[in-house]
């Protein structure tokens, strides 16, 4: 008798665990999952939100997240876009606050910050070219000592 509850036991696990199998193959469901987040098709291009520092001779570099909030990534990505959602206003105090830094932290090669959206194919990006297929220009500001 054990043996005969221990089979229904393990057969009704079994299709338990085949059931999602059966449903939308678009679905995230326990206890399989296809990760749809990673395996379905995506858009190549990415827009991204970030703060810039411009050389005089108009060379870029991206500014550390220190420049916007602290040494976490995703929280001066948050700051960031929460800026240019916000509007002008935000995205201005947003350039000021960075041109602050960079003067503080002796950059002596940047003169202007710009608060920008960049548009990015991703496979060329990663291909190699890393300029950016369009450009919204939030805000941007001198460095130097406020």
């Amino acid at each position: 008798m054990r043996r005969v509850y221990a089979f229904i036991v393990s057969v009704v696990f079994v299709i338990a665990v085949m059931l999602p199998v059966l449903g939308d193959p678009r679905s995230d469901s326990f206890p399989l999952s296809t990760y749809p987040m990673f395996s379905g098709l995506r858009d190549s291009m990415a827009s991204i939100d970030h703060v810039v520092g411009v050389a005089g001779d108009g060379s870029r570099t991206a500014l550390p997240p220190e420049s916007v909030a602290n040494d976490e990534v995703l929280q001066a990505l948050a700051i960031i876009r929460g800026a240019v959602r916000q509007g002008p206003e935000a995205t201005e105090k947003l350039c000021r606050q960075a041109a602050l830094w960079v003067y503080e932290s002796r950059w002596e090669n940047i003169e202007t910050v710009e608060v920008l959206t960049d548009r990015f194919d991703a496979l060329a990006y990663f291909d190699g070219d890393k300029s950016p297929m369009s450009s919204v220009l939030h805000a941007r500001c001198l460095v130097e000592e406020s």
